[in-house]
């Protein structure tokens, strides 16, 4: 475990499960969920394994990243136009984007990725994987984002007290719209951070993915009733969802198991978030 591969191949691995985190605690401290984010990315990485090779890589890039935000503003559009909660509108969202990404691919292994474009996923400046720097700049970037911007204290205004944020102005639909379309865009790029590290892509991949992300943000501090969160603190959570996964391939764990660890922790996420909400309301 304590090897310098090892934790190379971690940052590695962790990285874009760290990238959809940061659209997640932003999505999520506007008081929202996006649970087709893990869709999300099998549908951009096939489609953007299947074009690349005839399109090019910048053509590629650019129709890519347009994909989760089109999902973003459709489920946001859903959202505030006729009011569904967000969590069934992307339970909506993310059946379809699967079924695409099955679609796209007829169910067979995407390869053939450019090598140029998987010198994104295998560089290694001074030893430190470079699909974990690009992950950490996008979490600073969300950081400034929220704390450094008028969006950013909409969303939390937003998440704090909805009524509240419309009397004082703010177009809290748009918010919301904005915000589910940044957390699809997060999901599109860790999609090509993650077809440049592996070279293929499946239909089959990421799935739960959006679980996992959901509980890394809640150990992190994000509630899950909205308004309060600090962004930065969503890297612990993915580095604690991570470490234990690779604690538990290393010592063999059954994959089973494995399952059943991820559960858990995502219970005790829940369990933490509902146990620092009822001390806040005791004082």
């Amino acid at each position: 475990f304590a090897t310098i591969v090892n934790f190379q191949n971690l940052m590695a691995q962790m990285a874009p499960a760290m990238i959809v985190a940061a659209g997640m605690a932003i999505c999520m401290i506007n008081g929202e969920f996006d649970i087709s984010v893990g869709a999300v990315v099998a549908l951009t990485a096939s489609i953007a394994g299947t074009l690349m090779p005839q399109l090019g890589i910048f053509l590629t890039v650019v129709l890519a990243l347009l994909i989760g935000p089109a999902f973003g503003l459709f489920a946001g559009f859903v959202v505030t136009r006729f009011g569904i909660p967000s969590f069934i509108t992307t339970l909506g969202t993310m059946m379809i984007a699967r079924s695409l990404a099955f679609v796209v691919t007829e169910g067979q292994v995407v390869s053939g990725v450019p090598d140029a474009f998987r010198v994104i996923g295998l560089a290694r400046p001074l030893g430190v994987p470079l699909p974990f720097i690009i992950a950490i700049l996008t979490i600073l970037a969300g950081y400034v984002l929220l704390n450094h911007t008028a969006f950013g204290k909409k969303v939390y205004a937003i998440g704090s007290n909805r009524n509240v944020a419309i009397l004082s102005g703010i177009n809290v639909n748009k918010i919301k719209i904005f915000c589910l379309m940044i957390c699809g865009l997060t999901a599109s790029f860790a999609s090509l951070v993650l077809l440049a590290r592996i070279g293929s892509i499946q239909a089959d991949t990421a799935r739960g993915l959006e679980f996992e992300v959901i509980a890394a943000v809640v150990i992190g501090g994000v509630s899950l009733a909205g308004g309060q969160g600090n962004i930065l603190r969503v890297i612990i959570g993915v580095i604690v969802i991570a470490l234990t996964r690779n604690f538990l391939n290393l010592a063999r764990i059954d994959i089973f198991w494995q399952e059943f660890a991820t559960g858990a922790i995502i219970l005790a996420a829940v369990l933490l978030d509902a146990l620092q909400k009822r001390i806040a309301s005791s004082r």
